[in-house]
C-alpha cells in the first residue's frame, strides 16, 4: 500500500506557448515523468487531475487535451518498504539546501554514505534518517551519485520517487558539472592538463583501482591552484566517474593525494591527513520539479583547509 502520510502533489499551468497538449504529453514532456511513473499514478483517483479555469479538479485521463490556463495536478504516493528501514542516528549532517523534492548535503570525510555490516549506524544515511525523524519528514532515502567513504563534499538525495527518477538521468551529466579540489603531493611540471587512462580492478584485489590497457576509459581534467614547496592544491573536474578515479590518476601522474594511504603509500609526509585529501566542493544540477539551474560551493574542511595560507582564494 501507498504511504498516505507521504504524498508530493505538483502542479502545472499550461501556458500561450504551450498552446493545447495532451495530459500525457504534459506529464512526458514538460514534469519529465517517466512512462513507469505515469503508469503508477494513473493507479489512483486522485493521481491525475485536472482542472479548467474557475473550475474545479477532475480526474484527468492521459488523452485529454487540455488548454492555455487549465492546471494538472499529480500526486506522488510514496511506497512503504519496512525492509529498506535505515536506523536513525543523532549524527549532525550540514545541510547545504533542501525543499519539498530534495536535500543536499556537505559530507564528512571518512563517513560512509550507505549503510553497511561495518557501519549499521554511523552511514550518513542512518544520519539522514535521524533527521527527518526529528523534524517530522517521511521519505525513503534515496542517494543521487556518490562519495567514496574518505572523499568530503557535495551529494544529493531525493525526497521522492520523481525527483530521483529525473536527477538518476542527470547523473552523466551531473558528474561533468561537478568539480573536486585535492591537496596532491609534489610539484606540477604541468599547471594543467587531462589524464585520459583506462581504469580496472587490480588482479586479485576487487576494492584496489589501477591504470590499465584493458580498463574502462577514465578522463580527469586538472588545474594547479596553488603550488607549494612540496604539494598544491588542484581543480579537478571529471567526463567519467570510475570508482577512484582521481585518486587513482593523480597516482598515475606522480602525485597521489595527501593522506592516501591506499593509493599513496610513497607519499613521505601527508602533513596531518588521516584521509585522502579530496573534496568535491561545486556541483550543479537542473531541478528535477522547477526546472531551474542550480549551482552550489561547499568551503574546503578544516582538515583540508588548514594546509592552505588563509588568503588562498579557493573558489
Amino acid at each position: 500500500m501507498p504511504d498516505q502520510s507521504n504524498i508530493r502533489e505538483i502542479k502545472y499551468m499550461l501556458t500561450e506557448a504551450d498552446g493545447p497538449m495532451a495530459v500525457r504529453d504534459i506529464l512526458r514532456h514538460k514534469l519529465n515523468m517517466s512512462a513507469k511513473e505515469i503508469t503508477r499514478c494513473k493507479q489512483f483517483e486522485d493521481g491525475v487531475m485536472a482542472a479548467g479555469v474557475g473550475e474545479g479538479y477532475r480526474k484527468a485521463l492521459v488523452k485529454d487535451l487540455l488548454y492555455p490556463g487549465d492546471i494538472l495536478k499529480v500526486r506522488i504516493y510514496e511506497d512503504t518498504d519496512n525492509s529498506s528501514e535505515i536506523v536513525p542516528s543523532d549524527t549532525p549532517i550540514d545541510i547545504v539546501y533542501e525543499d519539498e523534492d530534495i536535500i543536499l548535503i556537505n559530507k564528512p570525510g571518512d563517513m560512509v554514505v550507505h549503510p553497511s555490516y561495518a557501519h549499521f549506524k554511523d552511514s550518513l544515511s542512518n544520519a539522514l534518517a535521524g533527521y527527518y525523524q526529528r523534524s517530522g519528514q517521511n521519505h525513503v532515502i534515496r542517494t543521487i551519485g556518490r562519495l567514496d567513504r574518505e572523499t568530503s563534499g557535495l551529494i544529493i538525495f531525493a525526497k521522492n520517487r520523481h525527483s530521483a527518477a529525473v536527477l538518476s538521468n542527470q547523473k552523466e551529466s551531473m558528474s561533468r558539472r561537478k568539480e573536486y579540489l585535492a591537496v596532491c603531493d609534489g610539484s606540477f611540471a604541468q599547471k594543467e592538463g587531462t589524464i585520459d587512462a583506462p581504469i580496472a580492478s587490480r588482479d586479485g584485489q576487487r576494492m584496489v583501482r589501477e591504470v590499465r590497457p584493458d580498463g574502462k576509459r577514465a578522463v580527469t581534467h586538472y588545474k594547479v591552484i596553488s603550488q607549494f614547496e612540496d604539494y598544491a592544491l588542484v581543480r579537478l573536474r571529471l567526463d567519467t566517474g570510475r570508482t577512484h578515479q582521481i585518486r587513482v590518476h593523480m597516482q598515475y601522474m606522480g602525485h597521489p593525494l595527501l593522506g592516501d594511504y591506499f593509493y599513496g603509500k610513497e607519499i613521505a609526509n601527508s602533513r596531518g591527513m588521516m584521509r585522502a585529501a579530496l573534496h568535491a566542493y561545486h556541483l550543479e544540477f537542473i531541478h528535477p520539479v522547477t526546472g531551474r539551474e542550480m549551482s552550489f560551493d561547499a568551503p574546503l574542511p578544516p582538515d583540508m583547509a588548514v594546509l592552505l595560507p588563509h588568503n588562498i582564494d579557493v573558489f
